[in-house]
């Protein structure tokens, strides 16, 4: 028998084997990806950390393909993963928000909430538009707990088109068509969205264009996907990671290239509703308008230790440009990817400074993985220290006193900083008549 009528009646079984053993490799593959996905899990139930703390992917696993699409267009990594060819959230409490996961399964799968069904979630009530129980009064962006840049701007387009559309003609009785606080990402967007409605607009912000983003540290990597702006229509940059500076310098070509209008240094203080007349009340004083869009964010308010002698000039809640401290013993407070990147721009080797950093548990759980390798790889080569279970008791003008796994330790330094969030105005936005309700595990936005 030829060799080649040999393979030609034996080639069915060829096949086979060849399959057969492509289809156990792939399976062995699936199957160990599956068991180090419950390893991440376990970790994460182990530490406590199961409770998400922002916007969070939800799966309907009856409609989940077990494609792997979500976890691989996630930007910040190990997040979701798949058990037993289901898509899973394996990293609850490092989960940002991005929705990346929703937008591309292909199935439908994927629900964005706030909370959960036993940890409940403050925010205003809004309707699918971004409108407020107060007719006129609109909220987007970090307000309404979206903090990500990219979604924020899609909020303050999608409110400011909506508000504009709201409007049937220029009043004379109002100053203005459309009142925004806020020049940040959100307000940038809903004042370009009036713009090209062709609608009278008043833009105000308490500091200066870019809002928040100008409290950023210097270099600071702020977008990883470009954003929708009216006018403009898809943001482009050379790289897909965008700094702070070159948003900044975008956003300030953009104002030039429309016209933009922002009042700086204007604080709002309020507003008052009559027979469909919005008062704003400001710190250059009262203005009138049809439809007012909140999107000031909550960064003026960051959350305090609630210590005695905080105010001294030695506590920060912001780090803009670490080429201030060099030579210094410094202390950051914080468990999220903020605090995590101001302790590595002040721990690098040219600063000279001694920096401590507090984390309140046992492991460095709720930032990126990128950030906490970083973090563990400049605790091993001695540039900065990590101190576990640790937290500030007192402030004094020239130490700390340190709690640090039950044993109170003084500690000289030069500078504390404290990142532990920000308070969100809720208080100030319910006195305005604003419904704040809490969702648990809710979707992303009501229709009520």
């Amino acid at each position: 028998m030829s060799v080649w009528n040999y393979l030609s009646n034996h080639m069915g079984l060829f096949a086979t084997v060849v399959i057969g053993a492509v289809a156990y490799y792939g399976i062995r593959k699936d199957q160990k990806a599956s068991e180090e996905a419950v390893k991440v899990l376990n970790k994460a139930k182990k530490s406590g950390m199961t409770d998400p703390f922002t916007l969070h992917p939800v799966i309907d696993e009856s409609k989940c393909l077990g494609c792997g699409s979500c976890t691989e267009v996630c930007p910040e990594g190990d997040i979701l993963r798949l058990v037993d060819h289901v898509s899973t959230l394996v990293s609850p409490s490092k989960c940002v928000g991005h929705g990346e996961c929703a937008a591309n399964c292909p199935n439908g799968a994927i629900t964005l909430v706030f909370g959960t069904k036993k940890v409940g979630f403050d925010m205003p009530r809004l309707t699918v538009n971004y409108e407020t129980n107060v007719p006129g009064v609109y909220i987007a962006g970090e307000l309404g707990g979206m903090g990500l840049i990219r979604n924020a701007v899609k909020q303050g387009r999608l409110a400011g088109e909506h508000a504009c559309t709201q409007i049937k003609g220029s009043s004379p009785d109002t100053d203005t068509d459309v009142f925004i606080v806020g020049a940040g990402p959100a307000g940038f967007a809903a004042s370009l969205a009036a713009i090209a409605a062709n609608r009278r607009y008043i833009c105000i912000d308490q500091n200066t264009l870019g809002g928040v983003v100008n409290n950023f540290p210097r270099q600071k990597v702020v977008m990883s996907h470009p954003a929708e702006l009216p006018i403009i229509g898809k943001m482009k940059f050379v790289q897909n990671k965008i700094s702070k500076e070159e948003l900044l310098q975008y956003w300030l070509g953009v104002r030039a290239k429309t016209g933009l209008q922002i009042r700086e240094q204007v604080q709002f203080e309020g507003f008052t509703t009559q027979n469909g007349v919005i008062t704003v009340r400001t710190s250059a004083g009262p203005v009138t308008t049809q439809k007012l869009i909140l999107a000031m964010g909550v960064s003026g308010s960051p959350r305090r230790l609630g210590l005695p002698n905080e105010d001294l000039p030695k506590v920060a809640y912001r780090l803009i440009d670490p080429e201030h401290y060099r030579g210094k013993r410094i202390v950051v407070v914080g468990a999220g990817n903020v605090a995590l990147e101001a302790a590595k721009m002040l721990g690098h080797p040219k600063y000279e400074n001694e920096v401590i950093f507090l984390v309140r548990g046992k492991a460095i759980d709720r930032a990126n993985d990128e950030n906490r390798e970083d973090i563990e790889k400049m605790a091993k080569a001695k540039m900065l220290s990590v101190w576990f279970e640790s937290q500030v008791k007192e402030i004094h003008p020239e130490r700390l006193v340190i709690d640090q796994g039950g044993t109170l330790a003084s500690l000289s330094n030069d500078f504390l900083f404290v990142f532990a969030g920000a308070d969100k105005p809720y208080a100030q936005l319910s006195s305005l008549g604003i419904k704040i309700e809490k969702k648990f595990g809710e979707a992303l936005r009501s229709t009520g």
